[in-house]
């Protein structure tokens, strides 16, 4: 399968629309930083690159946008598309070549996450049908089974990437592995976001302390934010 006909799909809302789905990437330029780091990774990739955001996106649900933007990819011709989000830091250009080698060899590829999703599928054409997609449990714990499950009914030989972690939370951040992001400014906005998370834990284990000895605290300490986020 020639270059040419694998395409390369970033399925992600734009970094204003996220914040509004998920405050917390406000927080150091977290939601403009996994975007700039998505699209240099993309461009390195050298295959042809489509974003899908929220002004291209059609359907009333998660699986019906993403399902049509495959299907959008797909009747340009291609033979098959690698599909990436841009809420993974530890995502590189290298997972996208893995992937891309699985498909020229005649395979599917699916990179997990940690949390029972992917952030990443190699998907060729004739495994990919529009109504089953739909269906799926996007954005659930037992995606990636499913999927799974489905392709391997299809007879697909799927082979399975990396894991990583990608960020649906505040505190998900504390599992990333930074010394494995590529992206320097994304690192630092993390390690920056990572020191306050520190700082904010004491700052409550001090909180349950003081108020053992009852002490009542201003409403208004910078705690009030973590709890919010990570409730």
């Amino acid at each position: 399968m020639s270059n040419q006909n694998i395409a390369l799909l970033v399925f992600a809302f734009s970094s204003e629309e996220q914040v509004k789905h998920k405050s917390f990437l406000a927080q150091g330029t977290l939601a403009k930083s996994l975007n700039v780091h998505t699209k240099k990774i993309a461009d390195k990739s050298e295959l042809p690159v489509y974003y899908f955001d929220e002004t291209n996106q059609v359907g009333n649900s998660f699986g019906s946008r993403y399902s049509n933007a495959l299907q959008s990819i797909y009747s340009k011709g291609y033979d098959a598309i690698i599909s990436i989000g841009n809420d993974c830091p530890n995502l590189s250009v290298n997972h996208i070549l893995q992937a891309k080698e699985v498909l020229e060899n005649g395979g599917t590829a699916l990179g997990p996450t940690n949390d029972g999703g992917f952030y990443l599928i190699g998907l060729p054409k004739q495994q990919f049908d529009l109504k089953r997609f739909a269906s799926f449990s996007w954005n659930t714990k037992n995606l990636l089974d499913q999927v799974y499950a489905d392709l391997l009914r299809n007879n697909a030989n799927c082979t399975a990437l990396q894991k990583l972690q990608d960020v649906n939370y505040f505190f998900d951040l504390r599992r990333i592995e930074i010394n494995t992001i590529s992206n320097s400014s994304l690192k630092k906005v993390i390690q920056s976001l990572l020191g306050w998370i520190t700082i904010n834990c004491i700052h409550r284990l001090l909180n349950k302390f003081e108020i053992s000895q009852y002490i009542i605290f201003n409403k208004g300490s910078p705690f009030s934010f973590f709890s919010s986020t990570t409730s």
